[in-house]
């Protein structure tokens, strides 16, 4: 018997991309799915719309909660799912025509436990197409998280999931973390998976050009939930037991990131907050005991982000800012290049 495939859908103010997403999703060349829809409370016409595809096709499942979040959404959704196989969709995301027949077929083929492809980023820069993962070393679980943790890896979508061993081992989204809530829940169910396996190929759309500008404001919450993702990693790896060096090296990178994202933010809005608060919002965050006893390991190959690992590790923070203008003129500069290019 073709097994049942669940796709779960969260929905909140997504009346720009909704159809485009479940088209995809609908059109699929593998049929024997279920969509469960959630909507988390949207305030748009997004219900409206959702309504027309339940009277529409009977695979779609249609379910209502007052705004939670899309963690809450998502595990609704994997409640009410009764597919054996699990996929995630954002819904301002689409997928290709072959992306559930080629990730099942791949997880009956090889029995993994768990089946990943490759993305087309879409935003103003263009299309790229992006992997993070690469089986043909290994496939165990200690190599698998090793790349989702130092790549984009670490997200629902793009991925196939067994119902089975989220369920068994009460595998659920934490609400109470707002960014990279999905990291952990891949982490946690990796560490249940026997085999993994991946696709070469591109198959899922993750759409960034509904994506918000960077915000201005600083946020210490956004800092703090960071470093709760952080902490969680480090229990999760200790679990199975990961070696301490390989534990700092993650850690450190995923802070260091985070603090050059965040010096960014300053410099790209510095017209907006000024000099003055930029650089106590830089200097704010280096002073947080966690992220400073981080610093002095920080280092990169990358040619564009030596300096601010240079910078920041001499303390450097107004410099730091000045390079980061630098470098978000230049991306624009070249975004308005390569756009004239096409026009």
């Amino acid at each position: 018997m073709i097994p049942k495939v669940s796709v779960i859908v969260p929905v909140y103010n997504c009346e720009k991309f909704i159809s485009k997403c479940l088209d995809s999703i609908l059109h699929q060349t593998y049929s024997n799915i279920e969509i469960v829809i959630v909507n988390d409370g949207s305030t748009d016409r997004s219900e409206e719309i959702l309504h027309q595809y339940i009277e529409k096709d009977e695979r779609v499942s249609y379910y209502y909660q007052e705004n939670s979040g899309p963690s809450e959404a998502r595990n609704y959704g994997i409640i009410k799912s009764i597919g054996e196989y699990l996929a995630f969709i954002d819904s301002d995301d689409s997928i290709d025509a072959y992306y559930i027949e080629h990730l099942i077929n791949k997880m009956l083929t090889t029995g993994a436990d768990l089946v990943c492809c490759g993305y087309k980023d879409i935003s103003v820069y263009g299309i790229l197409n992006c992997t993070d993962f690469n089986f043909d070393k290994s496939d165990s679980m200690h190599y698998f998280i090793n790349l989702v943790c130092n790549g984009t890896g670490g997200v629902l979508w793009s991925k196939m999931f067994k119902k089975e061993i989220i369920s068994k081992h009460n595998i659920k989204m934490d609400k109470e973390i707002f960014m990279s809530e999905d990291l952990i829940f891949v982490l946690q169910y990796a560490v249940h998976c026997q085999s993994f396996a991946a696709i070469n190929n591109y198959l899922y759309y993750y759409n960034r050009l509904n994506q918000n500008s960077i915000s201005s404001n600083f946020s210490i919450d956004y800092v703090d939930n960071n470093i709760t993702v952080c902490k969680h990693i480090e229990n999760i790896f200790n679990t199975v037991d990961i070696d301490k060096n390989k534990i700092d090296e993650v850690i450190t990178s995923r802070i260091q990131n985070l603090v050059i994202h965040l010096v960014e933010q300053q410099s790209m809005h510095i017209k907006v907050l000024g000099k003055k608060n930029a650089l106590h919002n830089v200097k704010q965050i280096l002073s947080i005991q966690y992220i400073e006893s981080y610093l002095s390991r920080f280092s990169t190959k990358a040619i564009i982000y030596k300096p601010y690992v240079y910078l920041l590790k001499k303390k450097l923070f107004k410099l730091s800012i000045v390079y980061g203008i630098v470098l978000n003129t230049a991306r624009e500069l070249k975004r308005k290049v390569k756009v004239g290019e096409f026009n």
